[in-house]
């Protein structure tokens, strides 16, 4: 218990991955997957905090109040990468350009709700809800996304691994796609809701438009969502260097993330 309280982000990441890994294997599919992140951060907030780590955790999930235009980025960051993904895949000559059925702009928010529930609510619950906050501030932003990236791609395998010849460009784009979420995350005061948001529009996206794709399209379209979500982080990085390269300071467990949120 005491080795717990000393190092709470090393024993989540080893309690994340304990129970999605066994899950998945016991099971044998992802039915329970995605609920280690959020089972892990509830179990070892209560253990290192009592109440004040869980109502932090709460608040940080659901910190709405945020600048509107950021509501905005997190659906328009998600649908520009991945529709770059598709213009660049029909270049080199797809022969499904969106999707299989006929598409209509609103269909990305309809399929949002479900999304959003299917994965991103429990996962970034405690990546950006209790993670994040835990990382040193003595390291840059750079420095600590990239270190958590390196950590989802590694929760990812048994998924990437199930998916076949497409492990190598799952994988990647999971570890890229971090610094992505973690713009939205940072520039949203630390709001894992709003980092929920944006993974729910990415995978809202590729629901809609990667399916009905023969094996040899879908694998040349995840090395180019590879390769936007690269692009995209790259231009994210040179554009806000001064604050990606510097140590930030942190606001974790301040006066304010101990209140209970407000739902009004």
């Amino acid at each position: 218990m005491n080795s717990i309280k000393r190092h709470p982000l090393i024993a989540f990441f080893v309690l994340a991955y304990a129970i999605s890994w066994t899950s998945f294997y016991a099971l044998s599919g992802p039915f329970l997957f995605p609920f280690g992140s959020i089972v892990a951060a509830v179990i070892i907030a209560s253990v290192t905090q009592g109440r004040a780590g869980l109502k932090d955790l709460l608040f940080r999930c659901f910190r709405w109040r945020v600048g509107p235009v950021w509501y905005l980025l997190a659906i328009a960051a998600a649908v520009v990468i991945a529709l770059g993904a598709l213009y660049l895949n029909s270049l080199l000559g797809s022969p499904v350009i969106l999707g299989a059925e006929p598409f209509v702009w609103y269909q990305v928010l309809l399929m949002l709700p479900m999304a959003l529930v299917d994965a991103p609510l429990w996962e970034d619950s405690g990546w950006r809800g209790f993670a994040m906050p835990r990382f040193s501030a003595d390291h840059s932003r750079l420095f600590n996304t990239f270190i958590l990236g390196l950590l989802l791609a590694g929760w990812h395998l048994p998924l990437a691994i199930s998916s076949g010849r497409l492990f190598a460009p799952y994988v990647i784009t999971t570890f890229l796609s971090a610094f992505v979420t973690n713009w939205i995350y940072y520039n949203s005061r630390e709001s894992a809701l709003l980092a929920m948001l944006y993974h729910a529009a990415a995978n809202a996206m590729g629901a809609i438009f990667f399916h009905g794709r023969t094996d040899d399209d879908l694998f040349r379209l995840y090395w180019l969502l590879a390769l936007t979500n690269f692009i995209a982080g790259l231009i994210i990085i040179l554009a806000g260097r001064n604050s990606w390269l510097k140590r930030q300071p942190t606001e974790f467990l301040d006066q304010a993330a101990v209140q209970p949120p407000s739902i009004i």
